[in-house]
């Protein structure tokens, strides 16, 4: 069972397409499921124009990381990331989605110094303290939570309202598995806010946008 049926080549996921699968039985739209109060409704905030990403290559059918680290780990994006913040979700628990460790923890830091409680999350981090800082989300006790690889998929802290988009992605399901961390129903949370700083949405489209 998945929210996110997509492959990263963008084939199909039954037999016919060398897939898995006899049959597919489809759930719910994220657009009904928000009519209905199942998922909150996603406000989002995104550039006009294309993050220029020529020079990249692709690998394994996504962007090169290390490329991608090299451009988004600067000191103005990550400036850019804590003024929209600032701006469109103030102090909401929020995850934000990096290209690599130390990009989460640039941005983690750049969010202390603007006065948020931030901390950065990754696979080097031994499972205690990886969910003492999913707990510490979920309680409140953080502002922001920035993220390389942890909890893009199946993380559920429903208090979370704010995705912060800041790793450019070819692939629909990552884009979507991000974005979904925000859905997430809480009480007194009547939108979920993505702020999209990377054009992930003009690539693959609005949360709502029925996808066959």
């Amino acid at each position: 069972v998945t929210a996110t049926p997509e492959r990263l080549d963008g084939k199909g996921l039954g037999v016919a397409a060398g897939g898995y699968f006899d049959t597919l039985v489809m759930g719910p739209s994220v657009a009904a499921l928000v009519e209905q109060g199942h998922l909150s409704r996603p406000v989002v905030y995104a550039p006009k124009t294309q993050l220029d990403l020529t020079g990249i290559r692709s690998v394994a059918g996504d962007y090169d990381r290390g490329a991608l680290a090299a451009m988004m780990d600067r000191p103005t994006i990550t400036g850019d990331a804590v003024a929209h913040y600032r701006r469109f979700c103030d102090g909401t628990p929020a995850i934000a989605f990096c290209v690599s460790v130390a990009h989460a923890e640039h941005l983690a830091e750049a969010f202390r110094g603007a006065g948020y409680a931030a901390a950065s999350i990754d696979g080097t981090l031994d499972d205690q303290t990886r969910r003492q800082r999913i707990d510490d989300l979920g309680a409140g006790r953080l502002n922001v939570l920035t993220s390389c690889e942890i909890i893009s998929e199946g993380t559920d802290v429903p208090i979370v309202a704010a995705a912060l988009l800041l790793r450019p992605t070819q692939s629909l399901g990552l884009y979507l598995q991000q974005v979904g961390r925000a859905l997430r129903p809480f009480p007194g949370k009547d939108r979920a806010v993505i702020i999209d700083a990377v054009g992930n949405v003009l690539r693959h489209g609005h949360p709502l946008e029925e996808r066959a």
